[in-house]
């Protein structure tokens, strides 16, 4: 079924991030070509790499170094990646731009109280307290990414000079690794107060008059305080425009650039672990994550515990979603203990593999380790736990735990029948700035209340081994209906849950309607759609909807008291796995092939699993162990014509596959 040894240059194994070569193994092609053998020898497929940092991008000898590494890589058979930054967040090309370009700088806008108590808005630099100091490299002035010659100039003197030394660049690199760049228009240290800030470029307003048909600065102060009904429709505007404008000038031209040069452009975005980040940095990241050929997300700690408790986890779920229903599979990770190496308890071996199989079970496919290998015997690793170095021979047994599962989750398409609606409009529809740190509770109770449910409930469908996927506004509105299914890409859906929500496109509405009329069901929480992101003048057709839909059984749960949404959920799509007894900190992900049904539970406690579990498959199952590749037939009961029983015993941070 699977062998216990995958060959080590298959991409379903890691790639691992080295510093640039001078800081890593050195200028030496001797000492270069000992440093990728440790790689293949700890089982990584390739790595990810920069340019010098000192005369960051400056350098012909840099360049040269650089040149020779990659080529010695090359054929030694590793997969190469481009680290596009100096440190992050990308797009400063480490303060290059900003030195040609001081207009390309980000900038925002904020309200103030002019003398006559009348407000009034001004255009402020975004430096002090943003992520541009804020963050854990280092303090630097940020480009805007909304100005598209800001991108244009990073592009230049970074993808280019990448392309001038490593030509032709499609030959030897896969892939470039963009980190994290964003809107910057809010705060980070706690215990401040600050203006209230929205992002701003000066071709903002005629654009948003081009795709919205008036003028926002008309209506500046809907956006920062509420005024009235009208604010939910300019907000909702406002929101899409920049979250758009997001993709297509940032993302979308290094996608470009990419794909010209025969190269694939990745990355991650930054606060992706909520809505209300989400908002701030991206507007939405739905429309980034389309701009991307592998898109991506980080995890920087590998206690699978915390993961699951906290948001991390609906990260690599969103990213994946997003992914799936463009038809597409690559999710890439840039994977991490930082957090528990500030801490100083580093997180075992068992937590790693763990950590790898919740994001692996949740959609990712790439990893980009950030874990430290030592080049140095195993006797010699650094034991220190805040500078952990793992030997080869350690981050071996990881990297095949993690080649192992890819391989048997690449062989299928996740089958899951129930689709999330993403609830960023509610959120859109009541924002305004806040005046604290982005990690202070947003001041809208609304806002808070709808961010945290929507984790929740994401957290409790997992936890009831029922997996979905995160969908949009917009790709439900283009969805294929057929025969009580929502048809998206590969995907289908039987069933659509609206978390709270209480604003929502016309079109949206309409589309859910059109479901409900063809076999599909919807289930609710109490607070449904009653306004029209279109405007007030709208909220009369969204409440019709609602009531026709209600009317037609088809938005069960929208009633207080009624039946729990999990248990009227399970009436309508009976589940495909089922513990008894209940445990919620096992995931199980369900993968449909020619072959039949894979099962693969990830149990992301420190306590033991014991129990029965009914499979909605049947057949002769085997068992098989990612540790080690080993698989043996595995006994099963008949529960009916469609489900088996079998025993499940897993062990603290264990993963199996089951094989029908």
């Amino acid at each position: 079924m699977i062998p216990p040894f995958i060959d080590p240059q298959d991409a379903s194994r890691p790639l691992q991030f080295v510093p640039p070569f001078e800081e890593w193994c050195g200028t030496a092609e001797d000492r270069m070509r000992l440093g990728f053998q440790c790689l293949l020898d700890a089982g990584f497929s390739g790595l990810v790499t920069t340019v010098s940092l000192e005369k960051y991008l400056c350098d012909d000898t840099a360049w040269d170094v650089l040149r020779r590494g990659v080529q010695i890589a090359h054929d030694m058979g590793l997969r190469i990646w481009i680290y596009d930054e100096k440190g992050y967040p990308s797009g400063a090309a480490g303060g290059l731009v900003i030195a040609e370009m001081p207009e390309a700088e980000a900038r925002g806008l904020i309200r103030t109280i002019g003398p006559s108590g009348q407000p009034q808005y001004e255009v402020i630099r975004l430096y002090e307290d943003t992520h541009a100091t804020a963050n854990f490299y280092e303090k630097r002035p940020y480009i805007n990414i909304l100005d598209p010659k800001a991108v244009a100039a990073f592009i230049a003197v970074t993808h280019d000079r990448y392309e001038r030394a490593l030509h032709p660049i499609g030959e030897y690199v896969e892939a470039f690794f963009t980190d994290e760049p964003s809107l910057i228009s809010t705060y980070v240290p706690q215990g401040k107060d600050y203006p209230k800030t929205l992002p701003w470029h000066p071709t903002l307003p005629d654009i948003f008059r081009s795709r919205k048909g008036y003028d926002v600065t008309q209506h500046w102060e809907s956006l920062f305080v509420d005024t009235g009904e009208i604010d939910r429709k300019v907000r909702c505007d406002f929101y899409e425009v920049v979250a758009d404008l997001c993709a297509e000038t940032y993302f979308g031209q290094l996608q470009q650039w990419c794909r010209s040069h025969k190269v694939s452009s990745s990355g991650h975005l930054l606060g992706e672990e909520t809505l209300v980040w989400q908002t701030l940095f991206d507007g939405d990241p739905f429309p980034c994550y389309r701009k991307f050929d592998i898109p991506g997300i980080d995890i920087i700690l590998s206690d699978p515990g915390r993961i699951m408790a906290e948001k991390f986890f609906l990260v690599p779920k969103v990213a994946a979603s997003a992914t799936r229903l463009q038809g597409e599979r690559r999710v890439m990770c840039e994977i991490s203990d930082f957090f528990g190496a500030m801490d100083g308890r580093h997180s075992t071996m068992s937590q790693m593999k763990s950590t790898a199989g919740i994001l692996m079970s949740l959609g990712v496919t790439d990893f980009v380790s950030m874990y430290t290998v030592s080049l140095q015997p195993h006797q010699e690793a650094d034991p220190d736990p805040k500078a952990r170095r793992f030997s080869a021979e350690e981050l071996r047994g990881y990297t095949d735990y993690v080649a192992r599962v890819n391989k048997l989750l690449s062989d299928g398409r996740v089958a899951t029948r129930v689709a999330v609606l993403h609830p960023l409009l509610t959120i859109w529809a009541h924002f305004t700035p806040s005046e604290r740190s982005m990690y202070e509770p947003h001041p809208n109770q609304l806002v808070r209340f709808v961010d945290d449910s929507f984790t929740n409930l994401c957290r409790e469908l997992l936890q009831q081994q029922i997996d979905f996927d995160v969908i949009d506004e917009r790709t439900l509105a283009d969805a294929r209906i057929e025969k009580g299914a929502l048809i998206i890409g590969e995907q289908e859906y039987n069933l659509l849950v609206l978390p709270p929500m209480d604003t929502v496109r016309l079109r949206t509405m309409k589309r859910i309607l059109q479901f409900v009329d063809l076999g599909g069901s919807v289930l609710a929480h109490p607070l449904t759609p009653i306004y029209a992101a279109e405007g007030p003048e709208k909220d009369k057709d969204i409440k019709a909807l609602v009531e026709k839909i209600i009317a037609k059984g088809g938005m069960a749960g929208s009633t207080p008291g009624v039946a729990p949404l999990l248990y009227l959920l399970k009436s309508r799509i009976p589940p495909r796995c089922t513990l008894s007894p209940p445990f919620p900190h096992i995931l199980c992900t369900v993968v449909s092939g020619r072959g039949g049904q894979t099962y693969f539970f990830v149990n992301t406690s420190s306590v033991e699993y014991k129990g029965r579990c009914t499979l909605r498959s049947i057949g002769k199952p085997i068992a098989i162990d990612p540790e080690t590749g080993n698989q043996h037939g595995l006994a099963c009961v008949k529960v009916d014509s469609t489900s088996s029983e079998i025993a499940l015993t897993l062990s603290p941070f264990a993963s199996l596959f089951v094989v029908f």
